[in-house]
C-alpha cells in the first residue's frame, strides 16, 4: 500500500520531499540519490540547492544518478536531462562532478552502455533514495504503457504523448527526441526508499488512478511501485483533488 501525503501547496511538497532527502543524507553521508527531471523537481532541486548552500545539507560525499537521458543529447545540451540536474542542482550544492552520473549518450554501443550504467548503479549498493515523478500516463522515468517491460536500465521509443508532454521545453515539436535511456522499474524498485511527487490538476486523473490501482497492470507502469515496501507519495492539493482522503 502506497503512503499518501497531500500538502497545500508545491512548495509545502517540494521542501516535504527535500527534507526526505536531508534526513537520508543525515543517516548517510555517502547518500546514493536517483533524481528525476521535468517541470515538477524544480522546486525540490532548488531547495536542495538552498539547503546545500546554508550547511543544511552536505552532499559532499553523495552519489546523484540521473533516471533517464534523451538519445542524442550530450550533456552540455540545455534540452539534456544532466544539465538540467546540473542547472537546478548540482553547480549550487557541493557535490563533486565525479559523483554524478548519466548514461553516455556518445556511447558506440547504446546497449552496452546501459548494462554498464545498470552495472555502475549496482556497483554502488543501488539507490538509497529515489524521487519520482509522473506521466499522465502513469509512465515513471520513461517507462511507457507496454505489455512487456525491461527491469533494467535500456533504450526505449517515445511514445507519442510523451513527445506532446515534453515538445513545451524545445523550440518545435520536432526537437523533442524520440529515443531515451531509462532506468528499468526493476533498478527503480531496488531503491531502499522512494519518494514519488506530483502537483497540479493535470495531474489529478493519474493521482487518483494510482491511488485506487490495486494490482500490477503494465499499461500502467506506475503500479509497479506497489511492489516496493517503501513508498510515499508527496502531492499538493490540486494533483489530489479527485482523492477521496
Amino acid at each position: 500500500m502506497l503512503n499518501f501525503i497531500i500538502t497545500e501547496t508545491y512548495k509545502e511538497m517540494s521542501g516535504l520531499a527535500a527534507e526526505r532527502i536531508a534526513l537520508a543524507l543525515k543517516k548517510k553521508s555517502d547518500l546514493v540519490m536517483a533524481l528525476p527531471t521535468g517541470g515538477t523537481p524544480v522546486g525540490l532541486l532548488e531547495e536542495m540547492s538552498r539547503m546545500a548552500k546554508s550547511g543544511e545539507a552536505n552532499f559532499a560525499k553523495a552519489k546523484s544518478f540521473n533516471i533517464d537521458e534523451y538519445i542524442p543529447l550530450k550533456k552540455d545540451d540545455p534540452q539534456s536531462y544532466y544539465w538540467f540536474l546540473n542547472h537546478y542542482f548540482y553547480q549550487h550544492a557541493n557535490i563533486s562532478v565525479e559523483n554524478t552520473f548519466v548514461p553516455d549518450i556518445l556511447a558506440d554501443d547504446l546497449t552496452a552502455e546501459c548494462a554498464r550504467y545498470e552495472q555502475t548503479i549496482q556497483a554502488h549498493g543501488d539507490f538509497d533514495i529515489t524521487i519520482l515523478g509522473i506521466g499522465h500516463d502513469g509512465h515513471i522515468g520513461f517507462n511507457e504503457p507496454h505489455a512487456t517491460h525491461s527491469p533494467v536500465c535500456h533504450i526505449i521509443n517515445l511514445n507519442e504523448e510523451t513527445i506532446e508532454a515534453n515538445a513545451r521545453f524545445f523550440s518545435h515539436k520536432e526537437d523533442v527526441p524520440q529515443q531515451a535511456i531509462t532506468l528499468g522499474m526493476g533498478t527503480i524498485l531496488r531503491s531502499k526508499e522512494i519518494v514519488l511527487i506530483a502537483n497540479g490538476k493535470s495531474k489529478a486523473a493519474v493521482m487518483k488512478q494510482l491511488h485506487n490501482c490495486a494490482h500490477i497492470d503494465p499499461l500502467f507502469p506506475a503500479s509497479f511501485l506497489l511492489l516496493h515496501p517503501n513508498v510515499t507519495v508527496i502531492c499538493d492539493r490540486e494533483a489530489a483533488s479527485l482523492l477521496n482522503i
